[in-house]
């Protein structure tokens, strides 16, 4: 597995691998659920990823191109093709990754028109895997040469947060190089990929294999018993492109922004003082947020449970020697609450749900329940049952996912030329979900963020991020109460 070395006295970093991370020229790889779910999945939905960082100045479209070439020619998944469940080298050296556009006014967030302009661009160029290599990247510049913007996109069959942030990272580092930033450098060496069946060889036994699988089996035929609940918005039907009433339902916006400092605070503190992660008491503000969304106040939806997706990352779970490589490792869990719950008991529920998640026998079954999906998605005649499994077995709309601290430096764009002004980072939003809510910390600060089917809402922010800081403070002025109590476990 890779392990950092710093040459003394150099500029270069060097990344060093172990002979079994990386594929013999030539040989194929066994291509696993994680990744294998989304290819089926890319034919049906748009499952490109994101990483759209606004910078200072007028960056230069040829040396983004070459920072890009050097950046892939040290990541193997980038260079392969899916064919059945095996990954196959792929010649990717014509390649043009980078496409340049003008943009007429300043690249900026809060601009519906160059958010859309973003969102169109993935919406159009849809990164199939099968068929094409698995990243691209557009670069807007603003006609004003005020500022410009670098928007990274990754097939998620091949890159999860933390993958897509080594890429980006890696590609400020070589294009800093390329510009003749004093004391720049880059990591050379390879980001490795391994597939499961080799990082967790125990899992595939036969014996291991049918036991998730029995597990995986009995908790999808209890789900299509369930009537579990999300977020209710002024949306129904299909969200399936080509299924949907809305023909524009595939079309999707973002929304970023910094989490006021003074609820940062208390928000830290707070799980401190109950002993509960950061995550555990924002994924509970989403939780009263879905309750208020369907009127648990007023006693409707009692009998029913909450239910929402989060994801959880395999990476640092199975060993932190995996950090510093490249593929997905993000396995979706869903948790269900019990509506009407006090502050107290339902931090203690979230914080008891996600732990769960967490352990390695619901990961199994989560991975099973992708792995049980697979013959259903494989086959093009049963695609619309697998449509109709995916709806009553995620079983909400809602999905939230903490990357946590981002630890690359998206300061800059490798210059104090070209200081960052806004960055925002996500994932694909597949149906059956309206929204993936995001919680980064980033550049020291932590970020309220949300990518969201646009037919689902009219006004993010009114609809939805300023109730949840709304309900957010409310929870946390609950929990300080002298009275409140977590609720022993």
């Amino acid at each position: 597995m890779p392990s950092l070395k710093q040459t003394e006295g150099t500029a270069v970093t060097t990344l060093s691998t172990s002979v079994a991370a990386v594929a013999a020229p030539g040989n194929a790889r066994p291509l696993d659920a994680l990744a294998e779910v989304f290819v089926h999945l890319g034919d049906l939905a748009n499952v490109n990823t994101n990483q759209i960082l606004i910078v200072s100045g007028r960056l230069d479209p040829s040396l983004l191109e070459q920072s890009v070439q050097r950046a892939v020619a040290q990541i193997p998944l980038l260079r392969t093709r899916p064919a059945g469940s095996a990954l196959h080298e792929h010649d990717s050296s014509s390649a043009r990754w980078v496409e340049h556009r003008e943009y007429l006014n300043d690249c900026d967030f809060g601009d519906p028109g160059f958010r859309h302009l973003l969102m169109d661009f993935s919406s159009a160029r849809r990164l199939n895997w099968r068929d094409r290599p698995p990243l691209q990247l557009l670069l807007v510049t603003a006609g004003s040469g005020h500022n410009s913007c670098v928007y990274l996109s990754s097939h998620h069959g091949v890159a999860d947060a933390r993958s897509d942030c080594l890429l980006l990272r890696s590609i400020i580092d070589h294009y800093a190089c390329l510009t003749g930033v004093p004391g720049a450098f880059v990591l050379t060496g390879i980001l490795p990929f391994s597939p499961l069946t080799e990082i967790r060889p125990q899992w595939y036994r036969p014996l291991e294999r049918s036991l998730r699988w029995a597990r995986a089996l009995g908790s999808v035929a209890v789900d299509l018993l369930r009537h579990d609940v999300g977020l209710r918005v002024g949306l129904h039907g299909q969200r399936w492109e080509g299924r949907a009433k809305d023909p524009a339902i595939g079309r999707l916006d973002f929304f970023q922004s910094l989490l006021p400092q003074d609820l940062e605070r208390r928000l830290c503190a707070g799980a401190r003082d109950n002993g509960v992660t950061v995550n555990t008491l924002l994924c509970a503000a989403l939780a009263r947020l879905m309750e208020s969304s369907n009127g648990a106040n007023n006693g409707v939806g009692q009998r029913r449970a909450l239910r929402i997706t989060c994801a959880v990352s395999l990476r640092r779970l199975i060993d932190h020697s995996y950090d510093r490589s490249f593929r997905n490792y993000l396995v979706p869990s869903n948790i269900r609450l019990r509506v009407g719950q006090a502050t107290p008991a339902l931090v203690r529920s979230v914080h008891e749900a996600i732990d769960a998640a967490r352990s390695e026998r619901q990961i199994g079954t989560a991975l099973g329940r992708l792995e049980s999906l697979l013959p259903l998605l494989r086959p093009r005649l049963l695609r619309g049952l697998s449509r109709r499994l995916l709806n009553r077995c995620q079983g909400t709309n809602a999905c939230y996912s903490n990357p946590g601290r981002i630890e690359e430096d998206f300061s800059s764009f490798g210059s104090p030329q070209h200081t960052t002004q806004s960055y925002v980072g996500f994932g694909c939003l597949v149906p059956p979900y309206d929204f993936i809510l995001y919680t980064p910390t980033v550049n020291g600060r932590m970020q309220l963020d949300l990518v969201y089917r646009r037919a689902a809402f009219s006004d993010i922010r009114q609809e939805f991020a300023t109730p949840f800081l709304s309900v957010l403070r409310q929870l946390l002025d609950e929990l300080e109460a002298p009275c409140a109590k977590l609720p022993s476990l």
